[in-house]
């Protein structure tokens, strides 16, 4: 292999990146101080993300003017909570933290909890089911598990694997006809005491040597040694596999050539694994291929790699 791959972007700022994610995501008192840290780094820095920084304050702006409205118009609690401050996990996202366990015919039931916080368990992912005609109750269910169980397998390798419990959560027949498609993927720990953060931080990275690397795997950084260090996708990283794929044989096409070669194998599977819609947070697509020292010794597979456009990814943008 010739280097790191070909085609990473620099990076904006750090802070300006959470800003916005976590203004996304309702979280205003974050959103609010990592954006001012943000536009004073980049004042003294010179580093991009201004704009993410301000869209993360307009975020925290809609999010209390949203939060204001729906209590107005509701005349109660906007955030769907029952009286004993347990909520449905469908109204979670993966990440999010909880105690009080609670599963009953109606759902699955939480009190939800910062993962900062001694907790009992954490929504781990959302499970994408197939469109399809409503299938029933214990269908929809035994889909739901089969999903959850190849989305949170990775799990087995935290400290805390042999302990924790897979929970589902699929849509029920109403929100199925609404349209919804998302089964929650619930992962409770059953050992003594409770989780001390979240299950992200209780991985072990594990090394993949370049040529078995798969679609999907999330590699933390390129190494040219010949072992690639993976991580979960729930955390950060600088590349997920696309694709792989080995050219023909022949004469070296020469350092041009080979860039041709591969960037136009790596489109032709983005466009089949995509259908022509790739997600809007990944940067272009980028390669490793061999150089020509390497494809003398016999060596001919490229990998497509896909990065984020404003830093690290921090989940899996593959089907798989």
């Amino acid at each position: 292999m010739s280097g790191p791959p070909v085609g990473v972007r620099r990076r904006t700022n750090r802070f300006a990146i959470v800003a916005i994610v976590t203004g996304l995501l309702g979280l205003v008192l974050f959103a609010v101080g990592f954006a001012v840290a943000a536009l004073v780094q980049i004042g003294r820095r010179g580093e991009k993300g201004t704009g993410l920084a301000i869209g993360g304050l307009a975020a925290s702006v809609a999010w209390v003017a949203a939060v204001a409205i729906a209590v107005v118009l509701a005349g109660g609690d906007a955030t769907g909570a029952r009286a004993d401050g347990k909520v449905s996990v469908t109204t979670m996202r993966p990440g999010d933290c909880f105690s009080g366990f609670e599963e009953a015919p109606a759902g699955i039931f939480v009190r939800p909890l910062p993962c900062t916080t001694p907790h009992q368990g954490e929504v781990s992912a959302d499970g994408e089911l197939p469109d399809m005609p409503y299938p029933g109750s214990e269908e929809l269910r035994n889909r739901a598990w089969t999903v959850c169980r190849e989305r949170t397998e990775f799990l087995e390798k935290s400290r805390f694997g042999h302990d924790l419990q897979l929970h589902v959560a699929p849509p029920d027949e109403e929100a199925w006809k609404d349209g919804s498609r998302t089964a929650k993927c619930v992962m409770r720990y059953t050992g003594s005491g409770l989780l001390p953060g979240p299950l992200d931080q209780t991985m072990q990275t594990w090394s993949q040597h370049t040529s078995q690397l798969a679609p999907g795997d999330c590699i933390d950084e390129w190494s040219d040694t010949g072992g690639q260090p993976l991580v979960p996708c729930t955390t950060e990283h600088e590349y997920e596999v696309l694709a792989t794929y080995t050219l023909p044989g022949g004469e070296y096409p020469g350092n041009a050539g080979m860039e041709q070669k591969a960037l136009r194998g790596c489109d032709k599977r983005a466009a089949k694994v995509w259908k022509g819609k790739p997600p809007s947070d990944i940067a272009d697509i980028s390669y490793a291929a061999p150089n020509e020292e390497g494809w003398k010794a016999g060596n001919r597979m490229v990998f497509c790699l896909v990065t984020g456009r404003n830093g690290p990814l921090k989940h899996s943008v593959v089907p798989h």
